[in-house]
């Protein structure tokens, strides 16, 4: 029995989708949280079309939602990709949290992460590669 993890994308805009339709296509199902994933059930995105989002738990992590009758849900995840959304609880150039939660602030950076996981193939070293780099382009490398 092999064991799946839930993966889930908050984004805004586009970002989100294009994030979400990316790691379907290399690690499987996706939950969508944000806009633009009405076409994407084919590539194995779940999109929650009436979900508004109330809070993150970077630690955990998870996902505290708000839907569509106003009851409040936590959506539990093995991974989490936050991309084009205000994420205040990071210190200044914290991109990844615990090899489980990846920030990217713009299509850059999820270019830039898309590589980091074309190099690597796995979850935590991609997302250390990926951490790595943006410091580095911030120039912040301690």
């Amino acid at each position: 029995m092999t064991s799946v993890e839930r993966i889930v994308v908050v984004g805004a805009a586009g970002l989100g989708a294009w994030a979400a339709a990316c790691l379907a296509r290399r690690f499987g199902p996706v939950h969508l949280i944000g806009p633009g994933g009405e076409r994407l059930a084919d590539a194995g995105v779940r999109h929650h079309p009436h979900a508004t989002v109330r809070d993150l738990d970077l630690d955990t992590p998870a996902v505290i939602v708000e839907n569509d009758g106003g009851r409040l849900q936590r959506l539990v995840c093995d991974r989490l990709v936050v991309a084009g959304w205000p994420v205040p609880l990071l210190p200044v150039n914290r991109w990844v949290v615990d090899g489980k939660v990846a920030i990217a602030g713009d299509g850059a950076d999820l270019r830039l992460l898309s590589t980091c996981f074309d190099a690597n193939g796995l979850w935590r070293p991609a997302l250390a590669d990926y951490q790595l780099r943006r410091q580095s382009a911030a120039g912040s490398l301690r």
